[in-house]
C-alpha cells in the first residue's frame, strides 16, 4: 500500500523537463510579480520572476524562500534544496525551512533524511511535517508508523485538506470507498481548491464510473493548477475512456511538450492505439517508455496483451504472471494469461488459473467463456454453469449501460431507481448474475425489505461462495435482518480474512462480534478503525462502544 501524493510524484517528471533560462520581469518589481504569480498557482511564471529577482540579490532571504516553495510545487527537490540552503542560520525562517527542506529531500527520494527533519515540528508548520513524515515512512515500508503519523497529524489539524486527502487515498487503497468519499468531501469543504483533494474526488468519480463528473473535477484542478501534469493527464485519461480520442491525444501531446518522454503519457497513447487496433504502434509507444513503466500495473497488463496478440505467447505469459503477483484475481489479466497458457498447450494450468476467477461475481463473459471451454476439456461439471453465465440474454445489448446506471444510482443513494433497474435485469434473465443479485440485496436492505435482501444475498452466495464482497453482503443482511447472528459472524469472519484491508467489512465484523457477545474481540476490531473514521463514522463507533 502506498499513500504517495499522486500530484507530487507525477509533477516531479514535469520539473525534469523545465528549461531553467533566466528571464526578465515584465514589471518593475519581480518579487511582487512572483508573489502574485505564486498566489495564482502560476508556478512557472513565479519561477521566472524569482530568477530575475535573485539575479539582483542572490542572498535575498524572502526571494529564496519563495523560490524554494515554488520549486517544491514544480516537483524540483534538487533546486528547492539549493534555494533553502541559502537560508541556513536565518532565525526568522528556520522553523519553516525545516519542514520545507524535509519535503525537498522527500522529492529527492531521500526518505531517511526527510524523516529526520520531521520530529518536533514548529506548530505553524506541523501539517506539512506530518504529511512528509507519513510519506517518508511509507517509502521506507514502515506502514504502521506511517498510519500513526497520519493519525497524529489529523488529531492536531483535523481540517487540514492535505492530510485529509492523504487519508482519503489510504481509504481508497483499503477499498473503503464510502469513507474515502466522505473524506474527500470534507477536504474540499475546508479548501475547495486543494489539488490533492480535487484529484482524490476525481479518482472517486472514476471508481463509481461517473466519467463526466471525473472530467469536470479534473478540469477544475487543471484550471487552478495549469503547471501540474497530473490533472492534464487525468483529463486525457477520462477523454480516452469517454471515447474522445482526439481530445485525449491533444492533452497527451501537450504533456509531451512539457515533459518529453513522459512515460505515463506514452503509456496512455499506447493504450489508445491498442484500442484502435494498431497493435504495432501500441507496441512501439509502450517500448518508448522504457523501464519507467515496469512498476505500473496497467502498463504491464498492456504489454502482456500486446505480446499475446502478436503471437509472443511465452513473453505474454512471463509478463502477465508478474502482473498477477501484484494484482491477484485481476479479471482481464487472468483472461489473457489463461488464453496464452492454453495457446501453448497448458490447458490444465490455464483452467486452474481461470476457474476460481470464473466463480467470482465480477467474472466477465469472456472469462466465463474461456473457463467453460477449458472446463469441458477437463470434464468439469462446473463448465456448464460457466457457459450459462457467459450468455447475454437475447435482445439485451444494453446490459453494460444498465449496470453502470444502477451503480450510479447506488452511489447517489437513489435506492428506488436502483431497484427498478435491477428488477429489469433480473427479469431479463440475469438472476444468475452474482453482481446483479448481490447489489439487489444491498438495495433491498436500504429499502428496509430485509427478507428480500437476504433472499437475493443467498442467491449471490450460491453463485460465488468465495467472493469476500458477497460473503460480506450475506453476513450483513443476516445481521441487520436479525435472522441468524451466528451465521452472520461466520460469514463476516470469512469475508474479512479474504479482504483484510476492507474497512467496511471490518466494521460489519465488529457489529457481528458485538451481537454475539464477543465484546473484547469487537473492541479490538473497532480500535483498528477509529484512526480513520470520519465524523459520521466516529458517531457510529461511539454508539456501538456505548452499547458494549
Amino acid at each position: 500500500m502506498k499513500l504517495a501524493s499522486k500530484s507530487t510524484v507525477t509533477t516531479s517528471l514535469l520539473a525534469l523537463s523545465l528549461v531553467l533560462s533566466a528571464c526578465s520581469s515584465d514589471g518593475n518589481d519581480p518579487m511582487a510579480d512572483a508573489e502574485a504569480a505564486f498566489a495564482e498557482n502560476d508556478f512557472r511564471g513565479a519561477r521566472i520572476y524569482l530568477m530575475s529577482a535573485l539575479k539582483e540579490d542572490t542572498a535575498d532571504p524572502a526571494a529564496n524562500l519563495l523560490y524554494g516553495k515554488t520549486l517544491l510545487r514544480l516537483g524540483d527537490g534538487v533546486g528547492a534544496e539549493a534555494a533553502l540552503k541559502k537560508l541556513s542560520g536565518n532565525a526568522e525562517y528556520e522553523a519553516e525551512v525545516k519542514s520545507l527542506m524535509a519535503h525537498a529531500l522527500l522529492l529527492r527520494n531521500m526518505p531517511e533524511r526527510a524523516l529526520a527533519l520531521t520530529d518536533n515540528p514548529d506548530p505553524e508548520n506541523a501539517n506539512l511535517a506530518y504529511w512528509v513524515k507519513a510519506q517518508a515512512l511509507l517509502a521506507l515500508d514502515r506502514e504502521e508508523e506511517a498510519v500513526a503519523a497520519l493519525s497524529d497529524g489529523l488529531a492536531a489539524a483535523p481540517n487540514d485538506p492535505g492530510l485529509l486527502a492523504l487519508r482519503g487515498n489510504y481509504e481508497v487503497d483499503r477499498r473503503n470507498i464510502s469513507a474515502a468519499r466522505r473524506t474527500a468531501a470534507l477536504a474540499l469543504k475546508h479548501d475547495p481548491e486543494n489539488l490533492d483533494a480535487l484529484l482524490l474526488s476525481g479518482q472517486l468519480a472514476l471508481m463509481r464510473q461517473d466519467l463526466p463528473a471525473a472530467k469536470a473535477t479534473f478540469g477544475k484542478s487543471l484550471e487552478l493548477y495549469p503547471d501540474s501534469i497530473t490533472p492534464l493527464f487525468s483529463v486525457a485519461a477520462v477523454d480516452a475512456d469517454l471515447g474522445n480520442a482526439k481530445d485525449a491525444k491533444a492533452s497527451l501531446k501537450r504533456i509531451l511538450e512539457l515533459a518529453p518522454g513522459h512515460p505515463m503519457a506514452l503509456f496512455l497513447m499506447a493504450r489508445i492505439a491498442f484500442n484502435d487496433g494498431d497493435i504495432d504502434r501500441a507496441h512501439d509507444l509502450a517500448q518508448g517508455a522504457g523501464e519507467a513503466l515496469d512498476d505500473v500495473p496497467g502498463a504491464a497488463l498492456l504489454r502482456g496483451e500486446i505480446a499475446y496478440l502478436q503471437g509472443n505467447h511465452e513473453q505474454a505469459i512471463e509478463r502477465l504472471r508478474k502482473f498477477l503477483v501484484g494484482m491477484p484475481g485481476h479479471v482481464q489479466g487472468t483472461t489473457v494469461l489463461g488464453s496464452a497458457l492454453a495457446a501453448v498447450g497448458n490447458e490444465i494450468e490455464a483452467y486452474e488459473l481461470v476457474k476460481p476467477a470464473a466463480q467470482r461475481a465480477n467474472a466477465t463473459p469472456q472469462l466465463l467463456a474461456l473457463a467453460a471451454r477449458l472446463g469441458k476439456l477437463q470434464n468439469d461439471p462446473l463448465a456448464a454453469g460457466f457457459e450459462s453465465r457467459a450468455q447475454v440474454p437475447e435482445g439485451r445489448n444494453d446490459i453494460a449501460l444498465k449496470m453502470t446506471d444502477a451503480g450510479q444510482a447506488i452511489a447517489n443513494k437513489q435506492w428506488s431507481k436502483a431497484e427498478s433497474i435491477y428488477a429489469d435485469l433480473r427479469a431479463s434473465g440475469l438472476d444468475g448474475n452474482a453482481i446483479v443479485m448481490n447489489n439487489s440485496a444491498l438495495v433491498q436492505l436500504e429499502l428496509d425489505n430485509k427478507s428480500e435482501a437476504v433472499r437475493f444475498a443467498r442467491a449471490a452466495f450460491a453463485l460465488t461462495p468465495d467472493d469476500p464482497n458477497v460473503l460480506d453482503t450475506l453476513g450483513w443482511t443476516l445481521l441487520q435482518s436479525g435472522q441468524d447472528k451466528t451465521e452472520a459472524l461466520k460469514l463476516l469472519r470469512q469475508a474479512s480474512s479474504r479482504a483484510p484491508g476492507n474497512l467496511e467489512i471490518r466494521w460489519h465484523l465488529a457489529n457481528a462480534l458485538a451481537a454475539n457477545g464477543k465484546v473484547a474481540d469487537a473492541k479490538r476490531v473497532i480500535a483498528s478503525l477509529k484512526a480513520f473514521a470520519s465524523a459520521d463514522q466516529q458517531a457510529q463507533i461511539d454508539k456501538l462502544l456505548a452499547r458494549l
